[in-house]
């Protein structure tokens, strides 16, 4: 890696970004507690900090929840149903959770039924997030 390096810090997510050897693009490596959950990339230092502003207007303005490479808005200011995200704020589907206790649930965007549920909006965020791995290799 280059020289060419920025770390830039939220409470619930650190973004190191640095440069490839020959400065044609740079990655942000998204982590909370040391816990890697995505990345960002562009041609240029300050489209990658562009992103995670993007991103942290989300997390501080939307209650979105950033785990394993999806944002799960509604979670944090408690309405605890929004827009899921992939980190380029492609919408992928939309989550929510039972008033009677923690089962949330998730449709994908453009379907009427529901893909996958949990017993709680971190599993359910990970299943997301399994789906999508699996999602991506059959097409």
């Amino acid at each position: 890696m280059s020289s060419e390096y920025l770390k830039e810090e939220h409470p619930f997510v650190t973004c190191e970004i640095t440069a490839s050897d020959d400065g044609v693009q740079f990655i942000g490596i998204l982590t909370y507690r040391g816990f890697e959950n995505g990345r960002l990339s562009g041609p240029s230092l300050e489209a990658v900090r562009g992103q995670f502003q993007m991103l942290r207007e989300l997390l501080d303005h939307q209650g979105g929840m950033l785990r394993r490479g999806t944002i799960m808005l509604g979670y944090h200011n408690d309405l605890l149903k929004g827009d899921v995200l992939l980190l380029d704020g492609e919408v992928i589907g939309y989550w929510e959770m039972e008033e009677d206790d923690d089962t949330s649930h998730f449709t994908p965007e453009g379907h009427k039924e529901r893909a996958i549920s949990a017993p709680s909006s971190w599993l359910l965020q990970d299943s997301i997030a399994d789906w999508l791995g699996a999602y991506s290799d059959n097409n």
